[in-house]
């Protein structure tokens, strides 16, 4: 009788961990699979130099470099790969405790600007390569992950989210132009931007958010003095985003 009660004991164990181990790749909440990315993230270095080099390759402004930028996306290629996989899955759902009002963690934020532009730039290495077809497949997962990103979030989940959209649209309008790009993958381009808002994300949602994280930081402290964020801005960034967006479309939709 004891050895049944072990063996049975065992047995459960063994089960458990194995329906543990199982439960993030079988859980559709993206939010799950970038914290495992953002756990083997390796941050570039932080140079003013490298920074901006980054940022300018990811957004087309300058030529791949090999030589000083191959090993930061080598050193990523486990994160990188695990983004990629998430930006398929259905939802995103980052759990945020609004009712921390400004105490509310959004740690995830910082690292979602570096893997969102490292991401960008992976494209542009592949493109430098002429493997145009793979880049397109990167920048439309920036593309989703911008969308991720951003859900049900405040004006910095969508200002952080930015930085993955804007460079992936500007390559993607660039990629359209490209021979080898054919009609079916521009139109996959065009569906997956015309399947966004407009101005890239719900503005509108996020300053309502916003409005009432105000109310709760003076609730819990009446000598808050915090204002809301400029809506001129917000409406110029939403702008900027919005040609961005159309710009594509125009690129993909060439015959």
């Amino acid at each position: 009788m004891p050895r049944l009660v072990t063996a049975l004991a065992i047995a459960l164990v063994a089960l458990v961990a194995r329906g543990d181990a199982q439960a993030p790749a079988n859980s559709t909440n993206a939010a799950l699979r970038y914290w495992m990315a953002f756990a083997v993230l390796r941050d570039p270095p932080a140079d003013q130099a490298t920074a901006e080099l980054l940022d300018r390759v990811a957004a087309g402004a300058a030529p791949w470099d090999e030589m000083k930028l191959g090993k930061i996306l080598d050193d990523n290629r486990q994160a990188l790969a695990i983004m990629f996989r998430a930006t398929h899955l259905p939802a995103c759902d980052w759990g945020l405790e609004y009712e921390l009002g400004p105490n509310t963690p959004i740690a995830h934020l910082a690292k979602a600007r570096v893997l969102g532009r490292l991401n960008a730039v992976a494209g542009a290495r592949l493109a430098s390569q002429g493997q145009w077809t793979q880049a397109v497949d990167v920048w439309l997962a920036g593309v989703r992950f911008s969308q991720h990103v951003a859900h049900d979030g405040t004006l910095i989940s969508l200002l952080s989210a930015r930085l993955s959209l804007s460079p992936s649209l500007k390559s993607l309008a660039h990629a359209a132009s490209q021979p080898s790009v054919d009609a079916g993958r521009r139109r996959q381009i065009a569906d997956l931007v015309r399947a966004i808002p407009d101005a890239g994300f719900d503005w509108a949602a996020a300053m309502r958010r916003e409005a009432d994280l105000l109310v709760v930081a003076k609730r819990l402290d009446p000598k808050v003095n915090a204002v809301m964020p400029s809506q001129t801005r917000v409406n110029s960034t939403a702008d900027e985003i919005r040609a961005e967006r159309k710009a594509v479309l125009d690129a993909a939709s060439r015959p």
